[in-house]
C-alpha cells in the first residue's frame, strides 16, 4: 500500500505541475513569443541593421530579454517532461527507490515555476527596470534609526539572495545607532517589479534595547522605490 500511495503522490504532483506549466505558458503567450523571437532574430540579421546604432541596441536588448524568458520557460518544461518520463520508467519497473528522487526533482521544478509565474505577472511598463530604494527613519528617534538599519539589512540580504547587485549611494547615520536615511541602487531584472510593493510606512513594535526601563516602543520607517529608467 505504501508503494501505491507514493506512486499516487508523484503522479498527482506531475499532474499539478503540468497544469501549472500550461497556465504559465498561456499567461506568457509562449507560442506567440516564440514567433516574435524568430521575427526579431531575422531583423537583427538583416542588412543595414546597424545603420541606426541606438535603435539596434534597443532592439537587441528586447531580443535578449525575450530570448531569456522563452528559453527559461522551455527549460522548465523540458525538466518537467524528463521527470515525468523518469516516473513512468520507475513505475513500470516497480522501482519505488526512485520515487523520492523524482519527487525532489519535481519540487525543484515547482519552485522554478512559482518564481516564473510571479515574474510573468509583473507586466507593468517599468517592472523590468532596476530600482532606486530609499529608506527614511520616521518617528521614534534612535529606535526608528535602528529600525531603518534593520530594513536596510533585510533588503541587502534579499538582493544578495536574488543575485542583484546592491550599492548604497547615500547614507546619513543616526546620532546614536542605525541610519536616519539611506538610498541604494538595486540592479536586476524585475528589481522594480519586486520592490514596488514595499513602498509605504513600515512599523515595528518591540521592547526597546535602548530603553533602560525595557518599555515597549513603536517605530516607523518609510520606504520609497523608483524605477531607474536610464
Amino acid at each position: 500500500m505504501a508503494g501505491t500511495l507514493e506512486l499516487k503522490d508523484v503522479a498527482n504532483k506531475i499532474a499539478e505541475l503540468e497544469s501549472f506549466f500550461a497556465d504559465s505558458a498561456r499567461l506568457f503567450n509562449l507560442e506567440s513569443k516564440r514567433s516574435a523571437l524568430r521575427e526579431k532574430e531575422a531583423v537583427s540579421g538583416a542588412d543595414g541593421f546597424w545603420d541606426d546604432a541606438q535603435k539596434a541596441q534597443v532592439h537587441l536588448k528586447e531580443l535578449n530579454d525575450l530570448k531569456k524568458s522563452v528559453e527559461l520557460l522551455d527549460k522548465v518544461g523540458r525538466e518537467l517532461e524528463d521527470f515525468k518520463v523518469h516516473f513512468e520508467l520507475a513505475r513500470d519497473a516497480e522501482d519505488a527507490a526512485e520515487l523520492p528522487v523524482i519527487m525532489a526533482g519535481l519540487e525543484s521544478v515547482g519552485n522554478k515555476l512559482t518564481a516564473l509565474d510571479f515574474e510573468l505577472k509583473l507586466s507593468g511598463e517599468l517592472d523590468k527596470c532596476d530600482a532606486i530604494l530609499s529608506i527614511h527613519a520616521g518617528a521614534g528617534g534612535t529606535e526608528a534609526c535602528d529600525w531603518a538599519q534593520m530594513l536596510l539589512r533585510m533588503y541587502t540580504r534579499w538582493a544578495q539572495a536574488k543575485g542583484f547587485p546592491f550599492s548604497i549611494t547615500d547614507m546619513l547615520q543616526g546620532e546614536e545607532a542605525g541610519v536616519r536615511g539611506v538610498t541604494a541602487f538595486v540592479k536586476g531584472k524585475y528589481a522594480y517589479g519586486y520592490l514596488k510593493s514595499e513602498i509605504g510606512v513600515h512599523r515595528l513594535v518591540r521592547i526597546s534595547p535602548f530603553d533602560a526601563n525595557k518599555r515597549r516602543h513603536t517605530s516607523f520607517a518609510s520606504i520609497d522605490v523608483l524605477a531607474d529608467i536610464d
